[in-house]
């Protein structure tokens, strides 16, 4: 054991000693986190603009925008109809609400009107609008149907006053009845937590596929056969490494925590379920790096194939933008990428402020790739060597 320390604290002086190291470690992730930080964000400053144009200028059409006035995503304004145009064009507006005349009597006849919602090109904050409107018209139709048969029950009671009720009440819907929504309950990471997540993550793989080099430089300049004729064991040699890129894991994920704490005020939750889930994660991309450091015969290869599998399974995983503004099947196939999973982890315990328990399925299927690509990786070692 002392063997393997000795080559983990000579690897870590030695990758750590390089300037350039800490471009990757720090530098980049902090400069990605600031440029991409609010962009899913919760502040009013990074809001939606959205204008409406009430056609139907009804109760109900007045309550709707009423309740979209709440949505702290929005910042909503109603507009006629020519200057919610002239705004859209001027792309000084993220899109346009049209609630169209009949709205009022189609929903009391028990009917489905729709919001027309018009969007700029290619923007993602769509989804959460539509997500927004979809919502709150099922509120409101549960609501009138409420109202509209209390008002029948009691022969007295005007409709609009007892909705007028429902909709005021604290929960939205009174004691009448109760809207439960399945993303109610699903908290998300706000814009800078998000990005503080994901890009420590992208950048840990990307300094992990760097240090792992140092076993393809060692293999091709016959340091790695001359130490095989020490007294130190194969089993050593490889111990020493993997710890070292565990521990320089460990030291980024760990100044990019403490900075974004103090300078992004990001709060990364329980640190018992924080430093398993890291763990987890680390042993996950040290495997990734070690695998794909036996495969390739040159460091070049090595920084070739890595960026491009990093890259391509951080879009998929969600490190850059949230998996709920993809398609389904996009969904689907992000649970065969560990990023992913790392990210239901953070946002367990940030956003949910989750424990342990709370994350066992993240961090058993993180544990679950680590296995994985270690065992390839070490039998790779074992049978090149």
């Amino acid at each position: 054991m002392r063997k393997a320390l000795s080559v983990c604290l000579f690897e870590m002086k030695r990758s750590l000693s390089k300037p350039s190291a800490y471009i990757i470690m720090i530098v980049m992730p902090i400069i990605f986190t600031l440029l991409f930080g609010s962009i899913f964000g919760q502040d009013s400053s990074q809001a939606i603009a959205i204008s409406v144009v009430d056609k139907d200028n009804s109760h109900l059409s007045k309550s709707i925008i009423s309740r979209l006035h709440q949505d702290a995503t929005l910042k909503v304004k109603e507009s006629s109809n020519k200057k919610a145009t002239e705004l859209f064009k001027n792309h000084k507006i993220d899109g346009i609400i049209t609630i169209e005349k009949g709205f009022q009597d189609k929903i009391t006849a028990g009917g489905n009107p729709t919001l027309s919602f018009q969007h700029q090109p290619g923007a993602s904050s769509s989804i959460f609008v539509k997500q927004s409107l979809n919502q709150e018209m099922e509120r409101m139709k549960l609501q009138v149907v409420s109202a509209l048969e209390w008002s029948k029950a009691s022969n007295n009671i005007n409709w609009k006053e007892m909705f007028d009720k429902i909709s005021n009440s604290k929960d939205g819907t009174g004691e009448l009845t109760k809207i439960v929504s399945p993303n109610d309950k699903k908290k998300t990471l706000s814009g800078m937590s998000y990005s503080s997540a994901g890009f420590s993550i992208m950048f840990v793989m990307f300094m992990m596929m760097s240090v792992t080099g140092v076993i393809i430089e060692a293999k091709n300049s016959g340091v790695w056969s001359r130490l095989l004729t020490t007294s130190i064991t194969k089993f050593q040699l490889l111990l020493g490494y993997l710890l070292a890129f565990f521990l320089i894991g460990w030291v980024q994920f760990a100044i990019l925590m403490t900075f974004s704490s103090f300078v992004f005020h990001v709060e990364w939750g329980n640190i018992i379920g924080l430093i398993v889930l890291i763990s987890a994660l680390l042993l996950c991309v040290v495997g990734l790096g070690l695998a794909i450091a036996t495969i390739v015969k040159t460091t070049e290869q090595q920084t070739a194939i890595g960026s491009l599998i990093i890259v391509s399974t951080c879009m998929l995983g969600g490190v850059y933008w949230p998996l709920s503004v993809v398609p389904n099947i996009m969904q689907k196939i992000a649970n065969f990428v560990p990023q992913s999973w790392a990210m239901k982890g953070f946002t367990g315990l940030i956003a949910e402020g989750g424990t342990l328990p709370d994350i066992l399925q993240p961090v058993t299927i993180l544990l679950g790739f680590a296995v994985v690509f270690l065992s390839f990786g070490l039998f790779r070692v074992r049978t090149s060597s």
